[in-house]
């Protein structure tokens, strides 16, 4: 092991200020990790509320990436789905002002480079103030951030307002690179027309932003992103999920399960190959009970096996689903998308759960419900054909998706010997090989965080 004194000098000391949310926080950590390893002369601090610092005590991470922590100024993370509006007043109000103080304690050395959540506009704020560099990060696909990008053109093709009657059928096919699309497939907050002149006017874009990282794969959306660069006078930088790969990667390559000490891991590791349909609807929106009975009864209707993770009601869920699956309370999802009894996933298509998804090759069933689900499960079943809906729409705790339908569905979509079926089993592992290459030596990963890792220091020498 080497010495203190045989570790590198960080050069440049870059601060990340994450949106407090798993599917934002857990890119985040991805990319850390990647700039980390690739250049351990950079030290990054990751700043997080306390209660999200708790959350991460166990995660590992390189030696040059460490947390530190503002004040919980926030709804606790188990309830912000009861009042997410609240939640994000919150974070767009309360958040600001402690993170300004943490850079003034002196606790932390002077930063010389700042990335934060593109959501975040007030860190970008901040570091402008103080002079510092800064990029951005968005942590959902790159064909929802260039509509935001192209919102002009929605306007003057008559498609926002949208008024789903009126136009939600018509197509959206004149932002390049980006597959048709219609309007009712947009990112659901487009819809809102309170929010979205707001919106607007934090997002990254050619006047307020010069670099901008993605974490999303490049080659299923690598006409977008060319088009951006064409277009755009942004550094624009695709780490890819690069800590999901890396998880992936070794529990394939791993034949020991000493490990496996959960109840349902146990509990796979009984069922026959591809058997079982995991269902996941998000770690926090919610869905009306109504809603979660009718699930759980046509997944007792389709005598599928099946292991579902909710929040709540987990024993009553239990009871209503019958003994054919297992509901529990929390569980490790890209160990089980990568167990080999796991055949399908039932996914609310958070761009996270869907990256876990492509990566170990398993079909999705889409029950979208809010922001960028709509136009992921719109990607996963017209774009790449890996998936069916559920769901036409997104969730209507109006519209209840009855049990008989759920039924009917979950069979089919579990039944190996389907022609269909096939098809998207044959799908999902072709593009999970074509995502896989990504992060072999010299292609898009490697070259990007490259990339990235050079901008950094090259800003670090500019600042010094």
């Amino acid at each position: 092991m080497a010495s203190p004194g045989d570790q590198p000098i960080p050069s440049c000391h870059v601060v990340v200020m994450a949106y407090p949310g798993h599917g934002n926080i857990n890119p985040m950590l991805s990319l850390c990790t990647a700039v980390a390893e690739r250049s351990s002369d950079v030290l990054i601090t990751m700043v997080l509320t306390e209660e999200w610092l708790g959350l991460l005590a166990a995660v590992k991470k390189p030696p040059n990436v460490n947390f530190a922590a503002i004040p919980n100024v926030l709804p606790p993370e188990k309830v912000r789905g009861e009042d997410f509006n609240a939640f994000i007043v919150a974070v767009m109000t309360k958040m600001e002002a402690p993170f300004e103080r943490l850079l003034d304690s002196g606790e932390l050395p002077p930063p010389d480079f700042i990335i934060g959540d593109a959501l975040l506009f007030w860190v970008h704020k901040v570091a402008g103030r103080r002079n510092i560099p800064s990029a951005h990060v968005w942590t959902m696909s790159a064909s929802v951030y260039t509509v935001y990008y192209h919102f002009d053109l929605l306007v003057q093709n008559g498609h926002y307002p949208v008024d789903l009657p009126v136009n939600g059928e018509a197509v959206v096919d004149y932002i390049a690179g980006l597959s048709p699309v219609r309007v009712a497939d947009l990112s659901l907050l487009i819809r809102d027309q309170e929010a979205m002149p707001k919106i607007l006017q934090i997002l990254p874009n050619d006047s307020n932003a010069k670099h901008l990282i993605f974490t999303s794969f490049y080659e299923p959306e690598s006409r977008v992103f060319e088009a951006l660069k064409q277009k755009s006078s942004m550094s624009i930088y695709n780490i890819g999920p690069a800590t999901e790969y890396s998880k992936l990667r070794d529990i394939k390559m791993s034949s020991a399960a000493a490990d496996d000490t959960n109840s349902y891991l146990r509990w796979l590791d009984l069922q026959p190959p591809s058997s079982v349909l995991y269902i996941s609807l998000g770690s926090y929106l919610h869905i009306a009970a109504a809603q979660m009975d009718e699930i759980a009864a046509g997944l007792q209707g389709s005598g599928v096996r099946f292991l579902w993770v909710v929040r709540r009601e987990a024993s009553r869920l239990q009871e209503m689903s019958g003994d054919k699956g297992l509901v529990v309370g929390w569980c490790d999802q890209v160990r089980v998308l990568c167990h080999p009894s796991v055949g399908g996933f039932l996914s609310h298509c958070g761009w996270n759960s869907t990256k876990e998804a492509v990566l170990a090759g398993v079909p999705v069933l889409t029950f979208p419900i809010n922001m960028d689900q709509l136009p992921n499960a719109k990607a996963i079943v017209e774009d790449w054909r890996i998936g069916w809906r559920v769901l036409e729409r997104e969730y209507d705790e109006k519209i209840l998706k009855k049990r008989d339908e759920i039924s009917e569905i979950v069979k089919k979509f579990m039944d190996l010997e389907n022609p269909e079926r096939k098809e998207i089993s044959k799908n999902v592992r072709e593009l999970q090989k074509i995502c896989e290459r990504e992060f072999e030596d010299g292609q898009s990963h490697q070259t990007n965080v490259d990339h990235l890792v050079r901008s950094i220091k090259t800003c670090c020498t500019l600042k010094s």
